[in-house]
């Protein structure tokens, strides 16, 4: 690896990293005020909304690691990372199995 390459990959990592961070904080925000705006619905006037409105954050919680992994592997392919690609590959797997079961059961 040249030194080029190696800041380059340096570079990438943090942009990453940022990106990342900010899908992980505005994620969480809208999650948030889903959640807020649900439960306060339901307790004043229940019904369909309320409900979606709760679905809706809690899935967006569930989602956010899932969307993160599949940054992660995408940066990593870019790079030409082979074992991180298996490892973050491997994780989402393991994210998504757990939820395929975790439906069914």
């Amino acid at each position: 690896m040249t030194q080029h390459s190696a800041t380059f990959a340096v570079t990438q990592d943090r942009l990453l990293a940022l990106r990342i961070a900010t899908l992980m904080r505005i994620g969480t925000a809208i999650a948030s005020a889903l959640l807020v705006a649900g439960a306060t619905l339901a307790y004043l006037l229940p019904g369909l909304t309320a409900t979606t409105l709760l679905t809706g954050g809690c899935a967006l919680l569930i989602l956010l690691p899932v969307i993160r992994l599949t940054m992660m592997t995408s940066h990593f392919a870019r790079l030409d990372d082979k074992g991180f690609v298996a490892i973050t590959l491997g994780v989402l797997a393991l994210v998504v199995a757990g939820g395929v079961v975790g439906v069914i059961l």
